[in-house]
């Protein structure tokens, strides 16, 4: 009897597994029919040393950053619009150099007109998802002459941003290797009349260095490079912290509709480290072209005790138009420090900017200390100080930094052996200029409602200003701070107290 029920169940045992059998076989039948369309093979590496026989545009660029790539392993990758470039990438390893070349897949690849911008055919590379760039990835644009690559979402992507650095949740301090994207062209899809993307690179905290170089960037709804790291840390005695040279990019801002509504975009680049402390030498935003439509070219908010060097950019923007997020600043650069009035203010060096805008040239908020020194501001308004109980310090400019920084704006090379052509030369060098635009009649100091020190432009010298007891009024028209030179007598004593401004600054750096 028991040999029967054993028979039986060999039998039996059989019938019951063949539904689940069935199931799993619809399954995977039905996980291989649903496959992401765009998803490619992974791409292998290869020893960046021991590439030859490639296109032109990628052996340019491996001769080009023969110290970036030596010993690494790169990739090589192809315009394909059956793939999604973003899983290629993030399948790379870390400290990888990848190239996008201008070779495609197929010939629908190449759109066939040229861009207006740049006059070149773009070869285009589709994002599906944020790309994560991991510690010490490159990204290279290797396009053959006349070619540009060029880095757009598809109309479904259902991210906010293009490409990801970082954490909001920690440093990572065990990644140190910086990283590089250079030569790319980034041109957000907007399908249906809805900006598909906010920011084209968003970073959060991080402890190496990035590198954003010799790119154009297409504006998104927000802002081409969002730096937002709201964790604490002290620089001077902890890890560096998040690290950025931003230099050489152009960035296009034009009008798009959502809604039935036209808006323009927010932000050329907003960085906003408020909890980051002691931070020197980190920060660099050098040598770029703002253009076009957007509400405001850049804001930077530092900590206490944190420098960032804002130099040789040209700004040139209409601010004219709705944003997305209601009474948003308009202007050129924003330059935001904290209310703590027992700790250090950030420092803002700016200098060699050409900064032409509709609304307000420089915006202050908070604590604030600022180097300023031969640049050109145009406007309607060139201040407008936000909080008006903290006070805007000057920060004097030494010899070297000038020579430094404002090296395109300095007149004669040949000072001389005599100190006072040399204090001459100098204090023309650091002069800013102002001009008021769209029937403005406010002068270079107007605005300036909380001032220590003294700015120094063509025209007048901003003195030092106590705040007002009640004030007010948003943005100041008029000042009493404006000291016109009209006479010889005032440009002689604008003169005298450039001189005695530098003497001090020498002064002080000799005794250091």
């Amino acid at each position: 009897m028991i040999t029967l029920k054993h028979a039986l169940t060999r039998l039996i045992a059989p019938v019951f597994l063949l539904p689940a059998l069935s199931l799993q076989a619809q399954t995977t039948d039905q996980s291989t029919t649903t496959k992401n369309p765009y998803s490619p093979t992974p791409t292998p590496t290869t020893s960046c040393d021991a590439l030859s026989g490639q296109t032109t545009g990628v052996q340019q660029r491996l001769d080009q950053y023969k110290h970036l790539v030596r010993g690494r392993q790169c990739i090589i990758l192809n315009a394909d619009p059956a793939e999604n470039v973003d899983q290629l990438i993030n399948q790379a390893p870390e400290n990888a150099v990848i190239l996008l070349s201008s070779n495609t897949a197929a010939p629908a690849v190449r759109t066939p007109s040229v861009s207006a911008f740049s006059g070149k055919t773009p070869v285009e590379y589709f994002v599906g998802s944020e790309i994560h760039l991991k510690n010490g990835q490159d990204i290279l644009g290797a396009a053959d002459d006349g070619l540009e690559i060029v880095l757009r979402d598809r109309p479904e992507f259902a991210g906010k941003h293009l490409i990801r650095v970082g954490s909001t949740d920690n440093f990572q301090f065990v990644e140190t290797k910086a990283s590089h994207i250079k030569h790319l062209t980034f041109q957000p899809t907007r399908v249906n009349s809805h900006p598909s993307i906010d920011t084209i690179v968003f970073a959060g905290c991080y402890n190496r260095r990035l590198v954003i170089e010799d790119n154009v960037f297409h504006l998104p709804a927000r802002a081409t490079l969002t730096l937002d790291c709201k964790k604490p840390l002290d620089a001077s005695v902890s890890r560096p912290g998040p690290g950025l040279l931003f230099a050489k990019n152009t960035l296009i801002g034009t009008s798009f509709k959502q809604s039935g509504r036209a808006f323009i975009p927010e932000q050329g680049i907003a960085i906003n480290l408020p909890a980051i402390r002691n931070q020197e030498g980190a920060l660099a935003v050098t040598g770029n072209i703002f253009r076009g439509k957007m509400a405001e070219a850049g804001a930077y908010k530092l900590g206490s005790g944190t420098g960032i060097n804002i130099n040789k950019n040209t700004v040139d923007i209409a601010n004219y138009g709705n944003t997305g997020r209601a009474a948003f600043r308009k202007g050129g650069f924003a330059l935001l420090g904290h209310t703590d009035t027992h700790v250090k203010p950030p420092v803002f060096n700016l200098a060699g900017n050409q900064i032409r805008v509709s609304a307000t040239a420089i915006t202050v908020g908070g604590r604030v200390g600022l180097a300023l020194a031969c640049n050109h501001l145009q406007a309607a308004n060139t201040w407008w100080q936000i909080q008006q109980e903290f006070s805007l310090k000057a920060i004097p400019v030494s010899f070297a930094e000038v020579a430094e920084r404002c090296e395109n704006n300095a007149g004669s090379k040949d000072a001389g052996s005599n100190i006072a052509m040399q204090v001459q030369e100098t204090r023309i060098q650091i002069t800013n200029t102002w001009t008021a635009t769209h029937y403005s009649t406010n002068t270079a100091c107007a605005g300036l409602v909380n001032l220590e020190g003294q700015f120094f432009f063509g025209s007048e010298v901003c003195q030092t200003v106590n705040p007002p007891s009640n004030s007010s009024t948003p943005i100041p028209t008029t000042s009493n701070t404006t000291r016109p030179c009209m006479t010889g007598s005032c440009a002689r004593d604008m003169t005298l107290l450039g001189v005695f401004a530098i003497l001090g600054s020498v002064a002080l750096v000799l005794t250091t």
